[in-house]
């Protein structure tokens, strides 16, 4: 059933009508559920902009472009997701606080100051510092591979991120010091995302609450140590958590502890997460179109030489580096995202209040036809000739808030596919199924087993089911 939600000026925008007693409480834990069939849904059945409310929150999810510049051109007037903005108020000391406190979700004055500190330690110029350190970790990470083994790439890449993190962001030892704090950080990442934490925000062991709080105090105990430690060694300034950690120290004021905390872990995991998706998401993809793959590899040798990467040479590899954007393109690192109006506002001629939430989707503008054609295959060509905007193409996010660990993304990407590529080669295990899960991100719930040889030629892709094939369409 459709309903026209008036707003104001008799102004209305379509949406699902709530239920009598349940309002929308079945389309809100059907999209905890199912998060990407109900986005579809939501835009078949009632265009770009479709009005919601939960309660006292009003809301509304929009699928268009041009709202998304909208939106996030004005951080100013459409507030990012706090923990202050949810309706579970933790208390100011709790370790939740403490482990979110990150630039990602920090507004206003405070979060344009520690951006502008922080941008000139991810310029360009500054992140190929870290180009021979990516090349080491890189070959470092996969020495111990057994050829013609089947490996989990979901969590060989993952681990692969999170090393490659480790040393730009905290200064440490991937092997010895990262992944363990990865690990915890994933824990409690985890229970922050689980959606039944904040609808029963009860205490109680056995609770997702409880366990939230749990793991937040943990890796709230572990970021402390590290920044102990680092302030005993020493700071040299050659990564992030160092420059962290010497801002405070000149001016608590400006940069207070529970800053520099959730600085550390949202930074940290707001580079490996999405790194180590793109990872096996693209080595997957390229693994089921042998045509593109082949041009991938032909441009490796003619650039590359089976020698590692270059800061130079990673600039000019248009064919991986389109690889990387499709992959991007089909799986999002986060499949929608959402924004607080912080003032009366017009979104597409319609009036809305104060207090509304705008939900965006990355993924539902990423398949819209009209922007990418054959929005649902894998064609990293479409990267060599065409041009969409940063509210087109948003993986990482758009406006003055995008990610401002770009740069050093892309970079670390291009070196570890560039180097993974050359040397082997990655088919599905036969058999394999890839069903896909997640609430804000696309992942193999069941792992992505794949044969991992010397690089002989380009194998043939091999046949698999799962419900991946209502993502991506493939030949």
């Amino acid at each position: 059933m459709t309903t026209l939600i008036k707003t104001t000026a008799g102004d209305s925008i379509p949406g699902p009508a709530p239920l009598p007693l349940l309002g929308r409480l079945p389309l809100l834990l059907r999209f905890a559920f199912h998060p990407l069939e109900t986005l579809e849904d939501l835009r078949r059945r009632y265009g770009n902009i479709v009005r919601l409310g939960f309660g006292k929150y009003p809301a509304v999810v929009v699928f268009d472009p041009e709202y998304n510049r909208q939106v996030l051109r004005d951080p100013d007037s459409f507030y990012a997701y706090d923990v202050d903005l949810v309706p579970v108020k933790f208390p100011e000391n709790s370790s939740v606080r403490a482990v979110t406190t990150g630039m990602p979700l920090m507004n206003g004055p405070r979060h344009d100051d520690h951006r502008s500190a922080l941008l000139p330690y991810f310029h360009k110029k500054f992140v190929t510092c870290y180009h021979d350190a990516c090349v080491e970790v890189t070959r470092r990470r996969t020495a111990g591979w057994t050829m013609g083994a089947a490996l989990d790439m979901r969590a060989e890449m993952e681990r692969l991120a999170m090393w490659l993190g480790t040393v730009p962001v905290l200064g440490l030892d991937p092997e010895k010091e990262g992944e363990a704090i990865g690990k915890q950080l994933e824990r409690t990442m985890k229970t922050l995302f689980n959606p039944f934490a904040l609808l029963l925000p009860y205490d109680i062991p056995g609770l997702p609450f409880h366990a939230l709080m749990k793991h937040a105090a943990e890796m709230e105990r572990v970021v402390r140590e590290v920044i102990a430690r680092k302030k005993a060694e020493g700071l040299n300034g050659g990564d992030i958590l160092s420059v962290l950690i010497q801002m405070h120290e000149e001016d608590p004021a400006r940069l207070s502890e529970k800053e520099l905390i959730g600085h550390t872990t949202t930074m940290f995991r707001g580079g490996y997460n999405p790194n180590g998706m793109a990872l096996y998401w693209t080595i997957f993809l390229l693994s089921q179109h042998p045509a593109a793959l082949q041009k991938v590899l032909d441009e490796l040798d003619q650039a590359l030489g089976g020698n590692d990467p270059t800061p130079q040479a990673v600039e000019k590899l248009p064919w991986l580096e389109g690889a990387i954007k499709e992959g991007m393109r089909l799986f999002p690192a986060g499949t929608w995202t959402g924004r607080l109006a912080m003032r009366d506002f017009e979104l597409g001629g319609h009036p809305l209040p104060k207090g509304t939430w705008i939900v965006m989707s990355p993924y539902m503008v990423h398949r819209s036809p009209e922007i990418f054609p054959e929005p649902y295959r894998f064609k990293p060509e479409r990267w060599l000739t065409e041009y969409h905007s940063a509210y087109e193409f948003m993986p990482f996010s758009a406006g003055p808030r995008y990610c401002i660990g770009t740069s050093l993304g892309m970079m670390q990407l291009k070196i570890a596919l560039a180097m993974l590529l050359q040397r082997y080669s990655f088919s599905l295990q036969p058999g394999a199924r890839v069903d896909c899960a997640g609430l804000n991100s696309i992942r193999p719930k069941n792992g992505l087993p794949m044969l991992v040889r010397e690089r002989s030629g380009v194998p043939a892709p091999v046949p698999f089911a799962g419900n991946i094939h209502k993502i991506v369409h493939f030949d």
